[in-house]
């Protein structure tokens, strides 16, 4: 297991890093162990969660994100919001317990139109995709009330504005955390993995558009790598913290 919390500041913003666990790729080829990271944002006003993690409805190396946040003394009942990346079930489902009840009883939810669209757009023949997106159209969008629906490339909250990142899924978004002249982004599912570095042609299976996947990435890690900005990656393994650097012509992974 990796370490559970890993606490920086993002200028007065205090913001802890979760491992909600970690997944094991289905590849019999060439399997892979993902980080499941997770992001705490206190940020005076709220109690922020960019995602949920898996829960306890998918791989038991996963559902460790509770118990974590609870050794913090965050208690469930603290979340006031939490914004998804986007909808796929390692992102959402533990939102929701076995019986489908909240797990975060006083959060609003938070993701892009976009992304909800496609959500209540039906399940198409593609069955992997169908499953990944299960929890969401089943947890999600029967309780549309407590969402707030983003548009591309806004603020949603102070100092925190949603960043559109097409092709994983149709909506899915970054998230950009700014305060006091200190930045974070989280880069979501736009890599999954260091081998995407090296094999810039590498597709997720899970990609809704795979080509437009590709392009978002080349565009996101040249944008990312040219600005230094400090990178929060939600698959890497833990904490997920560091900076896309170029160097002849390849771009890398400087964890820290």
């Amino acid at each position: 297991m990796p370490e559970a919390a890993c606490h920086i500041a993002i200028g007065e913003y205090k913001c802890i890093i979760f491992s909600d666990g970690t997944l094991v790729s289905q590849d019999a080829e060439s399997p892979e162990v993902f980080g499941l990271n997770c992001l705490f944002i206190e940020s005076g006003d709220h109690k922020i969660l960019i995602d949920t993690g898996c829960g306890e409805i998918f791989q038991s190396t996963a559902g460790r994100l509770v118990k974590n946040l609870e050794a913090e003394g965050i208690k469930r009942s603290d979340i006031d919001r939490i914004i998804f990346t986007h909808g796929h079930i390692d992102h959402v489902g533990g939102s929701f317990d076995s019986t489908g009840r909240p797990v975060f009883p006083n959060a609003r939810y938070i993701t892009s139109e976009r992304e909800w669209k496609y959500w209540v757009t039906p399940p198409g023949s593609n069955e992997l995709q169908n499953m990944f997106f299960s929890p969401a159209r089943k947890n999600l969008l029967p309780i549309r009330d407590q969402f707030d629906l983003a548009k591309d490339n806004v603020e949603v909250l102070p100092g925190i504005k949603l960043i559109a990142a097409p092709g994983h899924t149709p909506g899915i978004v970054m998230v950009d955390i700014s305060s006091d002249g200190k930045r974070l982004l989280c880069i979501g599912d736009v890599m999954h993995s260091q081998r995407e570095f090296t094999n810039p042609e590498y597709l997720s299976s899970f990609d809704v558009t795979p080509e437009q996947a590709l392009r978002t990435r080349a565009r996101i890690l040249s944008d990312i790598a040219k600005s230094g900005i400090f990178i929060f990656a939600c698959h890497f393994p833990f904490p997920g913290l560091g900076y896309v650097r170029r160097d002849k012509g390849t771009f890398a992974w400087h964890p820290v």
